[in-house]
């Protein structure tokens, strides 16, 4: 099964911009693994010596995994799924701190075709996805 969301909202006059997609499938637990390659988008849009290791990525990828683990947490079905984070797009004007961890968790939800209660948000004062 395959998700991607596309964060494009303004909150508060603020920008917010991110975009996640992963692949899911059943496991016997929960597993999340980003791919190497989520980040090769940078060389289609930047040409093919784009360097796609910048420092920003590890916090992009934490916020990912983060988010993955919100939704898997809140599905409460028995057994587990294998996330692959598969892309991770940021823009450095609009992406800020917790826009990716609200992308990864409606991308798993798209993914499985569920809907969070309470789902992932965002707030004034930043992005989150905390109720």
């Amino acid at each position: 099964m395959q998700g991607e969301f596309r964060l494009r909202r303004m909150v508060g006059g603020i920008g917010h911009a991110a975009d996640v997609a992963v692949a899911v499938e059943a496991a016997d637990r929960d597993e999340i693994d980003v791919s190497p390659d989520a980040f090769a988008w940078l060389r289609d849009v930047y040409g093919p010596r784009a360097v796609i290791d910048r420092p920003v990525n590890d916090r992009l990828v934490a916020e990912a995994v983060e988010g993955v683990r919100y939704a898997l947490a809140r599905l409460g079905e028995a057994g587990g799924y294998k996330v692959t984070v598969t892309k991770i797009v940021d823009l450095p004007v609009d992406t800020g701190d917790g826009d990716v961890k609200v992308a990864a968790a409606h991308a798993v939800c798209i993914a499985l075709g569920v809907r969070l209660e309470p789902p992932p948000r965002l707030t004034t004062d930043g992005a989150t996805s905390q109720p």
